[in-house]
């Protein structure tokens, strides 16, 4: 744990809240305050950044405790900026890309953002190196997140690797859309779909408490075979109602007493006891055997955490994302612009256009509002970025984060990039799941592309179907089902 998040940082902090309070705020109301709050004394750098008690000063010092005041008011004005911007994360991040003056990165956490569809897509083709980080901040292990997650762990190129192995089993066992299994529960998932929710209606999408356990169901179903009931899907979409506590720095969740915490590993005790009540044991003994000896988990529980993050996380929690900003935009209710809908201003047209589409449909909800908005590596060299004009070299093993939800509105890459349109012929060269997802030998040209893309996608398509009265809702338009 670093200093500046220790039990004595937060007794300080609390001490003195009512100065980083009033710091904080006219940090989160103004871009200038926020650069110097991160990078000191940009303008002539003849101050030290750890003089000016900056959060980027504090990171080059390995953020001792000494340094802890930067953070105190660097998280409250994150905040602050956050609830200014309508607590949207695209527009935080182009509010702060705007207060280090716009240009190919930006700093926010404990390092880099980078924000053009090059840098990002260059990055999504290599080879990452990754620690036990989220959000361009050091992840609260083991507490908050399970420890060798897959999205922790590096990939070199070589077949061996622990990432490696740990995606082939994980899709031999749980995600592989081409196996009979796969391909009969999909057959199957519209029958649980209705019988669920009867009756649907478009506007009822808009129950997000509902949905979300409808979701769950569904995801839960397609990786383990197994309908829920609702008490037990209320467990896994809980991963979807946490997502705001996985971006918290500890400094923040030892503020908050840990409450956040608590909840989450309350809510993994619970999911991986869902893996019990229903049996679903040789499923995580049959991915633990498909590893090399050495990356076996012992106990096996262990990897069952983990897997079962991933399921939660990523699975439940990405997809209930997605199938809520689709069913917004099916209403015309994001974003708050109208000029984003000019191709298609009423519902009507908008379902018109799912229904002659569903795939590119999603694709395109997804790209303006991605269920994953960012992801972070570890630069493996140093680096030298521009922030306010200024130059700063940074050394080998600084965060980078890469920053999807921008890269996927870059004008060199898309026109009118504002504009919702599924119809625009550069949409597969969306990042939106780690990738370009739906151009050639994409598994070999980005090799980290979400496993569980396929999965996402025909359970979106399944559940907003049923709202719009599409009659086969996993069919043979969309290139990635088994039909």
């Amino acid at each position: 744990v670093a200093g500046d998040a220790s039990w004595l940082s937060v007794l300080c902090m609390w001490l003195t809240l009512p100065i980083s309070c009033v710091q904080g705020v006219i940090g989160g109301l103004c871009q200038i305050v926020t650069a110097f709050m991160v990078l000191g004394c940009y303008c002539c750098q003849c101050i030290p950044q750890w003089l000016c008690c900056s959060a980027m000063g504090s990171v080059e010092c390995g953020r001792p405790c000494i340094l802890a005041p930067s953070w105190w008011r660097y998280v409250i004005g994150g905040l602050v900026a956050l609830i200014a911007n309508s607590r949207s994360r695209l527009a935080l991040f182009i509010w702060e890309w705007k207060a280090f003056g716009e240009g190919d990165h930006y700093w926010h956490g404990e390092g880099f953002w980078s924000v053009t569809y090059k840098e990002v897509s260059d990055t999504t083709k290599a080879n990452q190196k990754r620690s036990s980080s989220f959000a361009c901040i050091q992840a609260c292990t083991p507490d908050l997140f399970a420890t060798n997650l897959i999205i922790f762990l590096s990939n070199d190129g070589s077949s061996d690797c622990e990432w490696a192995c740990l995606r082939r089993a994980l899709h031999a066992t749980l995600l592989d859309k081409g196996a009979a299994w796969y391909c009969e529960r999909a057959k199957k998932l519209k029958e649980y779909i209705a019988t669920d929710w009867p009756s649907p209606k478009l506007e009822e999408m808009s129950d997000t408490e509902r949905l979300r356990i409808l979701v769950a169901k569904c995801i839960f179903y397609m990786v383990f075979g197994v309908w829920l009931d609702k008490e037990d899907a209320e467990v896994m979409a809980r991963w979807r109602d946490y997502a705001a506590y996985f971006v918290l720095p500890r400094l923040v969740q030892r503020f908050l007493f840990n409450f956040a915490i608590c909840k989450v590993k309350q809510l993994r005790i619970d999911t991986v006891g869902l893996i019990e009540k229903h049996k679903l044991e040789s499923f995580i003994i049959d991915i633990n055997n498909k590893m090399p000896e050495k990356y076996r988990r012992t106990p096996t529980v262990k990897l069952a955490d983990e897997i079962l993050f991933i399921v939660g996380f990523a699975g439940v929690g990405g997809t209930s994302a997605a199938c809520e900003s689709v069913g917004a935009f099916l209403q015309c209710k994001i974003p708050d612009t109208p000029h984003h809908f000019e191709k298609y201003p009423t519902s009507e047209s908008m379902v018109a256009a799912f229904k002659a589409s569903p795939v590119t449909y999603i694709k395109e909800a997804c790209r303006i509002d991605p269920p994953v908005t960012s992801a972070t590596n570890v630069c493996k060299e140093a680096r030298v970025v521009t922030l306010k004009g200024k130059q700063y070299s940074l050394p080998a093993d600084t965060l980078n984060q890469y920053v999807l939800s921008m890269a996927n509105r870059d004008t060199s890459v898309f026109s009118n990039p504002d504009v919702f349109d599924p119809t625009r012929k550069e949409l597969n060269m969306a990042l939106t799941w780690n990738g370009a997802f739906g151009t050639p030998d994409e598994e070999k040209v980005y090799p980290r592309i979400c496993p569980g893309r396929h999965l996402a996608l025909d359970v979106t398509q399944a559940v907003v179907g049923h709202f719009v009265g599409l009659q086969d809702t996993v069919t043979s338009t969309n290139p990635f089902s088994c039909a």
